[in-house]
């Protein structure tokens, strides 16, 4: 029977105190929507990419925060989180892992895909990890109630402009 080991992710000691404003998410106001219907798909195009390039930001600044705190402390892995940003039919979708490491016979890093209702329960976290995933999924909440109706504009102006397209045939 294999030895279980405890997973080595994360920073146990650290007591600093991270200033959370550098995590909030760069949002521009929504611009109003076009007049005319045909202006719809430049519309959605570009609200998608203001909204994917927003959520890119959160996760390259999160990586840059791992990769001080990683020279700082010199850990390979400094959190037991993390997301990633992934664009679905043009808009941005976040899925968070959890950073499990195996140090039998090789080191070896597993991300475990978990929901944000794991995530809130704050396992595995340490109490200097939690205020930080705190206001990333209160970010991401923002982001989410810009991209679910830009998703659902998005499939009704594709809906649209096939119909409009079949009428000019």
């Amino acid at each position: 029977m294999a030895k279980k080991t405890i997973p080595n992710v994360g920073i146990t000691d650290y007591y600093g105190e991270l200033d959370l404003s550098d995590f909030d998410i760069a949002l521009p106001e929504q611009s109003p929507l076009p007049k005319l219907i045909k202006d719809l798909p430049l519309f959605v195009a570009y609200e998608s990419k203001i909204l994917t390039v927003a959520a890119k930001d959160l996760e390259a600044r999160l990586e840059k925060l791992c990769k001080a705190l990683t020279a700082e402390y010199k850990v390979k892995y400094p959190i037991r989180y993390k997301f990633k940003v992934k664009k679905s039919k043009g808009l941005p979708e976040i899925t968070w892992y959890r950073l499990i490491l195996h140090r039998y016979p090789d080191e070896e890093l597993e991300e475990k895909e978990v929901s944000e209702g794991v995530l809130r329960r704050f396992s595995n976290a340490m109490p200097w990890e939690i205020p930080l995933y705190l206001h990333l999924l209160d970010q991401i909440k923002r982001l989410e109630q810009r991209v679910r109706p830009t998703r659902e504009l998005s499939s009704q102006v594709r809906k649209t402009m096939r119909a409009i397209e079949k009428l000019q045939i």
